[in-house]
C-alpha cells in the first residue's frame, strides 16, 4: 500500500513539472514581430524667393528736360535758368552748384537739411537776377535713410504737413512771406532711396510733383 502512494506522488510530480514549462492552450509560442520603423518621406525642398525687383528710376541730368513738356516751360519754365548772377561764382560765398552735379560727403557740423542735400545730383535754379524773391528750385538725389529718416522726422516740428502714400512720404509747407506778402511754399518727397525737393515763391506750380515723379520713375 506504501509503495503504491509513492509511485502516485512520483508521476503527479511528473505531470506538474510538464505543465509548468508548456504555454497556454490556444497561445503561440512565436514572439511577435517587431514594429517596423516608418518610412520617413524626403523632405520638400526649401522654396527660394525671387529677390524683388529693384524700383525703376533714374536721376534726370538735364534741368530744362524736367519741365520741357508741361505748362510750366512757359511760366517759371521762361526765367533764367541756373543764371551766374544768381547762383553765384565758384569759390565765391554764395556759390551753389548747379546742374548735374556730383554728391559730396556733408561737413561733421551740417545740419539735416545740408545733410540730404549734401546727396543731390541735379539742381535747378529759376529766378531772374532782377527778382527780389520770386523763384524757384528743384534738387534731386539718391540718399541713404539714414539721412532722410531723421529729417523728415524733423519737418512736423518746423510746420509741414507729412503723408505716407506706398512707398513715398511726402512734406509740404506753404506760409506767406510777410516782406513781400507772396506765398513761399517747400516741398519734399522721398521715395525709393530717391528724394526730390522743391522750393518756390511768388509763382504757382500745381502738378509740378507729379511731372518731376513721372521724369524720376519712368
Amino acid at each position: 500500500m506504501r509503495a503504491l502512494v509513492g509511485v502516485s506522488i512520483t508521476i503527479l510530480g511528473v505531470m506538474l513539472t510538464g505543465c509548468a514549462g508548456s504555454p497556454p492552450s490556444g497561445q503561440s509560442t512565436t514572439a511577435p514581430p517587431t514594429a517596423a520603423a516608418p518610412t520617413m518621406s524626403p523632405a520638400a525642398p526649401e522654396t527660394t524667393l525671387p529677390a524683388p525687383e529693384p524700383a525703376a528710376f533714374a536721376i534726370p541730368t538735364d534741368c530744362a528736360s524736367l519741365i520741357a513738356s508741361t505748362p510750366f516751360a512757359s511760366t517759371f519754365g521762361s526765367w533764367p535758368l541756373n543764371d551766374p548772377a544768381v547762383v553765384g561764382n565758384r569759390g565765391g560765398p554764395y556759390y551753389t552748384p548747379t546742374g548735374p552735379i556730383a554728391p559730396a560727403p556733408a561737413p561733421s557740423d551740417a545740419t539735416l537739411l545740408e545733410s540730404m542735400l549734401s546727396a543731390t545730383e541735379l539742381r535747378c535754379v529759376w529766378r531772374d537776377p532782377q527778382a527780389d524773391i520770386t523763384n524757384l528750385s528743384v534738387e534731386i538725389g539718391e540718399v541713404t535713410p539714414a539721412i532722410s529718416a531723421p529729417y523728415l522726422q524733423s519737418l512736423p516740428a518746423d510746420g509741414f504737413s507729412c503723408t505716407q502714400e506706398a512707398s513715398a512720404e511726402t512734406c509740404v509747407k506753404f506760409t506767406t512771406e510777410t516782406k513781400y506778402n507772396v506765398e513761399v511754399g517747400q516741398t519734399v518727397l522721398v521715395r525709393d532711396g530717391v528724394f526730390i525737393r522743391v522750393s518756390q515763391a511768388n509763382v504757382s506750380t500745381p502738378g509740378l510733383l507729379d511731372t518731376l515723379v513721372s521724369d524720376v520713375w519712368n
